[in-house]
């Protein structure tokens, strides 16, 4: 088999392929932050339980929809009042980002360490009722690019399209009962009849979206969620608030020095001041910490081949729906390679030994923030019996041939989890998180008794491929083309994506 390229090296997977310009070194400039959040060209993807609004019905059915300044204006500006701000406090130049939109300063006469300090502790800062983050600029359509340095310190409105994520859930804590402004927004979108609120991984229009909406999404909702999430400071238990246009997160001792104001009131609780509440100086004020930027866990994801390379490892887990196979996945953890990463996951999950590993490509997958490393390999010869006792993490796997893939391809390619499928798969994972806490659980006892097993385990756990292979007789499923399994499962199937000789093989290169 001659290789005729590597086509991994061309992959742009689903949630990939973003046109926007993430001007990062602009994100601590709340002049630039301002005016690109108030442009006439800015757009809002709103996200209501994480979920994006999409068009309902027409020729954009299903594709995702983004708001302008105009139709959030009211309820940012709120929110910006219910934090204690005013965003009129420079005339007629509107301030949602910034210490000045909130009143805050140092008394007159502070030292150079203590502004620094300050400036540190409010870089476009934000309000602490809402979760706004500034995402970047499409710049597509422009002539030229920004680079570092062009806009910092101006209010100049940047060339392009600003994009911005916004959440209608948000809820900073406080008295319970209390409604925040987004409540408005939320109300209006849920009964307009030109919009709905979708989780991508049960829309079967997903597929059609232009890679650069889907991209877009998954960057909004990995920040969005990440900012619902943390609302307390890892190191000392104060309460957060939000930096850097929704790029950071900052401990709410940082605005100890500042002069007192509305918006700091509700971060000191019972307290007069920050030094009354008994917790010391935290160190996140003064050294580096990652808990205070968004993070990204990498997670392997591989198609597992026999030594052969003519069929694939496929599993599923006790919480998926019936008949639903994928490729077998698992977190990096601390120290490892990508290649033992593998090695470890796949021993672990299915107790079969894996010899090389190539790369193939990544995928972004914000439920809620994984980074998916997609690779293919090999199984050892003689190391490929199929053993599920050693971590009880899936309920099946098996091996399946080409053939038998590509049967399912194309139905598979066009298909989606539906919504039931997606809130029971979460529901189960809930349950069995809260299950495998418990003390005593017997390990490897059944957890899923209401989903049906294709068959069952031989008692002592381990099933030889070619038994688990004679088994396969009803339909199976494997995810949709938006899912990077799928690339991974097609790539090999169709002898598309580049791979060594196989280990079984004494001669041959190229793809398979």
């Amino acid at each position: 088999m001659e290789q005729t390229g590597f086509a991994s090296f061309t992959t742009v997977n689903f949630y990939s392929g973003s046109k926007l310009n993430r001007l990062s070194w602009l994100r601590t400039s709340s002049e630039f932050i301002n005016a690109a959040l108030t442009s006439d060209d800015s757009r809002f993807v709103v996200l209501n339980r994480l979920n994006p609004l999409v068009y309902k019905g027409g020729d954009r059915n299903s594709l995702l929809a983004t708001l302008s300044w105009k139709d959030v204006k009211d309820c940012i500006l709120s929110s910006v009042k219910a934090s204690g701000g005013d965003p009129h406090t420079t005339g007629d130049a509107v301030q949602v980002f910034g210490p000045d939109a909130y009143g805050l300063k140092l008394p007159e006469g502070a030292d150079e360490e203590t502004v620094k300090e300050f400036k540190k502790a409010t870089d476009s800062i934000g309000p602490s009722t809402l979760a706004l983050v500034f995402l970047g600029v499409d710049e597509s359509q422009v002539p030229t690019k920004s680079l570092p340095g062009d806009l910092a310190g101006t209010k100049q409105q940047p060339a392009g399209t600003p994009y911005f994520a916004l959440s209608l859930n948000f809820t900073p804590p406080s008295p319970t009962g209390k409604e925040w402004p987004m409540a408005a927004l939320k109300k209006h979108l849920e009964e307009h009849p030109d919009y709905d609120f979708v989780d991508t991984r049960a829309l079967a229009h997903a597929g059609t979206w232009p890679k650069s909406d889907a991209a877009i999404l998954a960057h909004a909702r990995s920040l969005i969620d990440w900012n619902e999430r943390h609302h307390h400071c890892p190191a000392c238990s104060r309460r957060q608030y939000s930096l850097w246009a929704g790029y950071k997160r900052g401990c709410s001792s940082g605005l100890r020095q500042a002069e007192q104001s509305p918006f700091i009131t509700p971060f000191l609780g019972e307290h007069k001041h920050f030094g009354e509440d008994g917790k010391g100086d935290c160190p996140s004020t003064r050294l580096l910490s990652n808990f205070s930027y968004p993070r990204s866990d990498p997670v392997i994801i591989a198609g597992i081949l026999s030594a052969d390379g003519e069929r694939i490892l496929l599993g599923r887990q006790r919480t998926w729906p019936k008949s639903f196979y994928s490729c077998l996945a698992g977190f990096v953890e601390p120290g490892e390679s990508l290649e033992e990463a593998v090695r470890r996951e796949i021993h672990e999950e299915a107790g079969v030994g894996v010899g090389a590993v190539v790369y193939h490509s990544t995928q972004s997958w914000a439920f809620p923030s994984q980074f998916m490393i997609g690779v293919l390999g090999y199984a050892m010869e003689g190391q490929d019996s199929i053993r599920l006792d050693l971590d009880n993490e899936l309920e099946d796997a098996r091996w399946f041939t080409r053939a038998e893939v590509l049967q399912v391809l194309e139905s598979s390619a066009t298909s989606s989890l539906t919504k039931q499928d997606v809130e029971k798969f979460d529901e189960n994972t809930r349950i069995h998180a809260k299950e495998d806490r418990k003390k005593g659980e017997a390990e490897g006892c059944p957890r899923n008794g209401d989903d049906e097993k294709w068959d069952s385990k031989a008692a002592d756990g381990v099933v030889k491929a070619g038994d688990r292979h004679a088994a396969t007789q009803a339909p199976f499923k494997i995810p949709g083309a938006t899912a990077i399994a799928h690339v991974l499962i097609a790539s090999w199937a169709r002898k598309e994506a580049y791979l060594p000789p196989p280990p079984a093989s004494s001669s041959g290169k190229g793809k398979m």
